[in-house]
């Protein structure tokens, strides 16, 4: 049997392994990269309120590095060659090319939204909503997915917030992504316990 055969019975066998449930796509450095998403939301909290005449959003680069090194770093680490978890190599995946369909879909809305007069708050808001709404896709057909509404819940709310509160729309998707960061690292290591017990009780 040649390599690539043995790759697509290795990803097929994990693939019916998902379907029962038996490996979520996500591990313990889901519940770590949460737990700093909330880190990096607060550091743009403290930039948005703290005076220093720099531009308010600049307070979100921490949050953005954060989250494309975590992905660039996972990615290689489940590569093909290591015969890691071909499951989890799917996620991280499709979690790049996501963040990349996602900006460059992002610029265009922008462009889009300027050349129209669109505010960036109104504009802001909605594209939040819209991104929330998304994640929550995914959840209602795949239970292991539970943890994408620690994230999803707050940008919803986040985006319905923006355009009604005084308040800068930074600090408030900042909060979003403290209070989502959280709520995810929780979700995510709720289902690895309930993971865990149901295979020891198997």
């Amino acid at each position: 049997m040649s390599d690539d055969d043995l790759n697509r019975v290795k990803e097929d066998l994990a693939a019916v392994q998902r379907a029962a449930g038996f490996e979520l796509p996500y591990g313990q450095e889901e519940v770590r990269a949460n737990l700093m998403l909330a880190a990096g939301g607060a550091v743009a909290v403290g930039w948005a309120l703290v005076p220093h005449g720099l531009p308010a959003q600049w307070g979100m680069v921490p949050l953005i590095v954060l989250a494309v090194v975590h992905v660039v770093r996972m990615r290689a680490r489940y590569r093909r060659s290591t015969g890691r978890s071909p499951i989890r190599r799917r996620e991280y995946t499709a979690g790049l090319v996501g963040m990349v369909v996602v900006g460059g879909l992002a610029v265009v809305y922008r462009l889009w939204a300027t050349k129209l007069g669109i505010s960036l708050t109104v504009a802001g808001g909605a594209a939040l909503f819209l991104l929330g709404l998304s994640m929550i896709l995914p959840v209602l057909k795949d239970r292991g997915r539970m943890p994408d509404l620690g994230i999803a819940v707050p940008l919803i709310l986040c985006g319905l917030a923006i355009p009604l509160c005084p308040v800068s729309l930074w600090i408030l998707v900042g909060a979003a992504f403290v209070v989502g960061g959280a709520a995810a690292a929780l979700l995510t290591a709720h289902q690895l316990r309930g993971s865990v017990a149901g295979h020891a009780a198997n």
